[in-house]
């Protein structure tokens, strides 16, 4: 991806975002895959190599206290829709007060359809996961890439990620088996070890039934 570079700030981790990712990580460990937030490698690994233009919708699940945000933030070209789904009430308030100008929705993944529709938002173009799919419930999986498939332009991209630990928990294997029933191919992504816990980039396209 190629685009604007207006904001050259770089994101940088507080205290207060690692204990909040913690503190959430102890408590509802369905609702977070790591304890501590992304790195900014992981994040520019995350959008590479996605054409994006003027017109285009960028939905991205769960983004937390921002990594993926800020490169997004720094690198869509001019005139690019961008909207944040993020379910925890403090962490949508700190992003709606660290970056100004874009647009978050306090809600869930599972409604992403409905939610581009209060929008008033088209299809979109990439949708960008920072969800623990690894932790959640085979159904709580099954009804977000429904909603994530429905969301989407037949052009479009979905991007999540995986930690190299939990590559092989039946939960992840889950998941790849039901996001292959999603979309028509599977990308090879890259590997960022740069990353705590390290992690592996999936990258699907042609959502089926479009």
């Amino acid at each position: 991806m190629s685009g604007s570079k207006k904001h050259h700030s770089h994101h940088r981790h507080t205290l207060g975002d690692a204990l909040h990712f913690a503190s959430r990580f102890i408590s509802r460990p369905g609702s977070i895959g790591s304890v501590w937030p992304s790195s900014r490698q992981l994040g520019e690994a995350m959008i590479e190599n996605v054409p994006l233009k003027t017109g285009d919708v960028v939905v991205e699940y769960g983004p937390g206290t921002g990594p993926f945000t800020s490169v997004l933030r720094e690198q869509m070209p001019p005139g690019v829709e961008y909207l944040g789904i993020e379910r925890d009430p403090e962490l949508h308030r700190n992003l709606v007060r660290r970056f100004p100008g874009m647009r978050f929705h306090l809600g869930s993944a599972e409604e992403t359809h409905e939610i581009l529709d209060h929008h008033r938002l088209g299809k979109a173009r990439l949708v960008l996961s920072g969800l623990p799919f690894a932790n959640m419930p085979a159904d709580l999986q099954g009804r977000i890439l429904n909603s994530t498939r429905e969301a989407m332009h037949h052009d479009g991209v979905f991007r999540t990620f995986t930690y190299l630990l939990s590559a092989m928990s039946p939960r992840t294997k889950h998941f790849k088996r039901l996001v292959g029933e999603h979309f028509h191919h599977h990308h090879g992504g890259k590997t960022v070890m740069k990353n705590f816990p390290p992690a592996k980039v999936m990258s699907y396209s042609k959502p089926t039934n479009k």
